[in-house]
């Protein structure tokens, strides 16, 4: 019991990333649950988030309401479960007995739900298909139902990586503001006390006055007062605030799921992360400098591919790829890229930020399923020959 509330609470937190997303600002989302609805012939599909209370239905075909209790969710199912689940007729299921949705309207009658089933292994909502009369999936639409779901799920979390380099970028740039405004203000903290100790010593120097105990006790006092002002600069720069912002910059150092590259104007490496050394196969030393294009296959450098991405994110501010990459030993992956421009007060591009993950293995899955896919249609022309 302990274990599951545990578990629990992690995927809630999970749950909680991820609506920080504007699935609204992506026509990415509506794509995906819209083709969902049409290839499998249904006629409402949601892509939904299941918290503690609530099931979030952020994208929506053919229904507008955006928010269900979760006591009435047939999401909830597929997130116990983590696998596909097909209900032909939930009347039949006692599971839905009670379910207002069942037998008040819409009535509905048919549910279908693929999971969102992070990287973590934390599932934290559905792809689902309802209608109103009985009916079913082919085997062909529950391949196609799972293949979108990991669709959406690997776009979620490329666009939740996004996000946090963004923070961390606006953070940087706040921090760097701030520390100008604390240097002029300290700075006048500073002259003052140490104008006093200047004077009395020129005092004593240029023989205006003479060294005896009070005048002593007057440069102690004036000392004093400045070693405590640089004491108060000190705590002010190792405040709150900053041991959270060193304590983000650590934990997307550490990222090993994600290379999470800083880039300058021209596209050369600046910075570099451990998921970068271990997807790309470089160590920091070996790499910072060089210009990204080294990731790049002969056939993408002919068509000069890097630079038409950099175009790209500066014209719109940001670009998205996915495509072989070249790791240091000359082997190649399949990687999904997001670069994003980086501006200044002015507006103008200063650098980018380029985040990418390795979908090697996904990339596998889809070869297998398309030739499956494409094996069952070649059946079913068979049989309707």
């Amino acid at each position: 019991m302990k274990d599951f509330k545990l578990a629990e609470k992690r995927r809630i937190e999970a749950v909680h990333q991820f609506l920080q997303i504007d699935f609204d600002k992506s026509k990415e989302y509506q794509e995906i649950v819209d083709l969902a609805a049409e290839l499998c012939e249904k006629p409402v599909a949601l892509l939904s988030l299941l918290d503690k209370d609530v099931n979030w239905l952020k994208v929506r075909s053919g229904v507008s309401i955006q928010i269900m209790p979760k006591e009435t969710s047939f999401c909830q199912y597929v997130v116990q479960s983590e696998s596909l689940m097909v209900i032909d007729d939930v009347t039949k299921d006692s599971r839905f007995d009670d379910n207002p949705l069942v037998y008040t309207e819409p009535k509905v009658r048919f549910y279908a739900g693929a999971p969102l089933l992070l990287s973590s292994g934390i599932t934290i909502g559905s792809l689902c298909l309802f209608d109103l009369k009985p009916n079913t999936l082919t085997p062909l639409q529950q391949k196609t139902l799972a293949v979108l779901s990991s669709q959406i799920t690997n776009l979620m979390e490329l666009d939740l990586s996004h996000k946090l380099l963004k923070l961390k970028v606006e953070e940087i740039e706040e921090r760097n503001k701030s520390l100008q405004k604390i240097a002029f203000i300290q700075s006048h903290e500073i002259r003052h006390p140490l104008t006093t100790i200047m004077g009395l010593v020129n005092l004593v120097r240029y023989n205006y006055q003479e060294v005896d105990e009070e005048w002593i006790q007057m440069i102690v006092e004036a000392t004093n007062n400045l070693d405590n002002k640089i004491l108060s600069i000190v705590n002010e720069t190792i405040e709150n605030k900053d041991i959270r912002t060193n304590r983000f910059y650590k934990m997307v150092e550490e990222i090993e799921d994600y290379a999470i590259i800083l880039l300058d104007k021209e596209g050369n490496i600046e910075n570099w992360n451990k998921g970068a050394e271990k997807i790309k196969g470089y160590k920091p030393i070996e790499i910072i400098g060089k210009n990204f294009s080294v990731f790049y296959t002969s056939e993408d450098l002919e068509i000069q591919r890097p630079q038409k991405l950099i175009n790209l994110a500066t014209e719109k501010g940001f670009a998205k790829d996915e495509g072989w990459r070249v790791k240091k030993d000359g082997s190649r992956f399949w990687g999904s890229i997001l670069i994003t421009a980086i501006h200044n007060q002015e507006g103008e591009v200063i650098g980018f930020t380029k985040v990418t993950r390795d979908l090697s293995e996904k990339k596998e899955r889809e070869e297998v399923n398309m030739a499956y896919i494409a094996y069952l249609e070649d059946q079913v022309k068979k049989l309707s020959a």
